[in-house]
């Protein structure tokens, strides 16, 4: 992934459950690469995933260094490609919630519209 010629992906896709997982693999497969660009990995969000995973930046950056398909990595990391728990669904909904603006912003900046998952309104609370 080089991040110096493309974006990664967006952060209201959910892979695994997770919102942010998919980003946060793009960035740590380009800075396991050396193409970071003006990215930053683990940036507060990343840390902030990575803490409900129970992972470090390093950590995960290494699992994802030896993995080459996001199947892989969702292996590594015991999380289910469809489906996840009840638990997993509700950190997911409340990030969404809580990010919103963030993640219109980067959609914005990287030339997209900020698509929340089927069934899940981004919408900030309180608006």
């Amino acid at each position: 992934m080089d991040l110096t010629k493309n974006y990664p992906r967006p952060g209201e896709l959910i892979l695994g459950g997770y919102p942010w997982l998919a980003r946060a693999i793009d960035k740590a497969r380009a800075y396991n690469a050396g193409t970071l660009g003006d990215y930053i990995y683990p940036c507060p969000i990343d840390k902030e995933l990575l803490a409900d995973l129970n992972l470090t930046g390093e950590e995960f950056a290494e699992l994802v260094e030896h993995s080459s398909t996001d199947e892989e990595a969702l292996d590594r990391l015991d999380l289910p490609v469809e489906n996840p728990d009840h638990e997993v669904k509700k950190w997911a909904r409340e990030f969404l919630e809580n990010r919103h603006d963030s993640l219109v912003r980067l959609a914005e900046e990287e030339g997209r519209v900020c698509t929340p998952p089927d069934g899940v309104s981004i919408v900030r609370p309180f608006a």
